[in-house]
């Protein structure tokens, strides 16, 4: 199984709402979106499901990736910024029979669950930076400390 861990690209610092949920991505989260899509459309393997938190800045960051691969919309609550490490595994354990994986998140959830595809229950260097993608290989049925990160890709 194939994981892409993206990070919603930058966001505005505040919503109209004032909600953290409502925030919306800024100029150059917009083109970090569409540099991401361009790169998943060019790698092997392709996702064959790309998942999105139910936030705008999730929703923006995932739209130009479906659109790139053929994709209808696919929203997942259990990608949520207020949601736990496990409910992302519990998403991944779902996902296991479309190989590869596209999700779009928040941190520091994402940078969560990078470590503990590939390290166990330890931190990530770096940390998960906006716009990042980290594609993570697992091989056999462990998902925890069973991943190998294969890179880690961003605009610059």
């Amino acid at each position: 199984m194939d994981v892409y861990v993206i990070r919603h690209g930058k966001a505005e610092q505040d919503s109209q709402s004032g909600l953290d949920r409502d925030r919306v991505l800024k100029k150059k989260g917009h083109k970090q979106a569409e540099w991401i899509a361009e790169q998943l459309h060019t790698r092997d393997p392709k996702p064959a499901l790309v998942l999105s938190s139910p936030y705008p800045r999730a929703k923006e960051t995932a739209a130009p990736i479906w659109d790139a691969l053929g994709m209808q919309a696919q929203i997942d609550d259990r990608l949520g910024a207020e949601r736990s490490l496990s409910d992302m595994i519990d998403l991944l354990h779902d996902a296991r029979g479309s190989g590869c994986v596209a999700i779009i998140g928040h941190n520091p959830t994402c940078a969560r669950l990078v470590s503990a595809l590939c390290n166990g229950l330890t931190t990530m260097p770096g940390g998960h930076r906006t716009g990042e993608v980290a594609h993570v290989r697992i091989d056999g049925d462990e998902l925890i400390g069973g991943g190998s990160l294969i890179e880690r890709f961003r605009m610059e």
